[in-house]
């Protein structure tokens, strides 16, 4: 099955950060790191980004959405 996943995290446009996923092994490792924070109401996400880890600190301020238009 393809993976082509947008996750966005931060408050509305432009002031957000957006993430494209086509490999489901990562963006799977992304999405439960989220839905751990969530669970817990706090955590880290951490993202692979051009070599470099993009960490954000989640709390229940800061805006997760995604959108998967996976086949």
């Amino acid at each position: 099955m393809a993976t082509d996943v947008t996750l966005y995290i931060g408050s509305a446009a432009p002031n957000y950060a957006k993430f494209r996923f086509t490999d489901a092994a990562t963006w799977e490792g992304v999405r439960s790191q989220i839905i751990t924070a969530m669970n817990a109401g706090k955590g880290t996400i951490e993202i692979d980004r051009k070599g470099d880890t993009v960490v954000y600190v989640y709390t229940p301020f800061l805006p997760v959405s995604w959108v998967d238009k996976s086949v």
